[in-house]
């Protein structure tokens, strides 16, 4: 493997709706790297959050503020910073505000699910 440059425009654009996710390609399958932009609540539904199987995850706020539901905890955020999120936790993100997250092993659709959890 060769190192390697990525620019905005090299980024593969996801629109869900209340958050947009710009996933830049990486080399490997060990890692990925994507930038956020959430307005609202992602999931929208205040039961629903997503659940990611495989990878372990680090959320990086760079812009805004808002709070991010990991696990049983909520954490109110604001540029600066860092949350981890491991594998096997609920998660779901509210607020304005853009972050960077760092996934390991690499991030794919078919390990994530939506979950309901009612007594959030």
């Amino acid at each position: 493997m060769k190192p390697a440059k990525y620019t905005s425009e090299d980024t593969n654009k996801i629109d869900l709706g209340t958050k947009v996710i710009f996933k830049y390609p990486t080399p490997t399958k060990l890692m990925d790297i994507a930038r956020m932009v959430v307005k609202g609540r992602h999931p929208q539904q205040k039961t629903k959050f997503l659940l990611e199987h495989n990878c372990n995850f680090v959320i990086y706020v760079i812009k805004g503020r808002g709070k991010i539901f990991a696990g049983e905890e909520i954490f109110n955020v604001e540029v600066g910073d860092v949350v981890f999120v491991p594998k096997e936790n609920k998660f779901a993100a509210e607020g304005v505000m853009e972050y960077i997250t760092v996934d390991s092993p690499a991030f794919y659709m078919e390990q994530s699910v939506e979950i309901e959890d009612k007594k959030t």
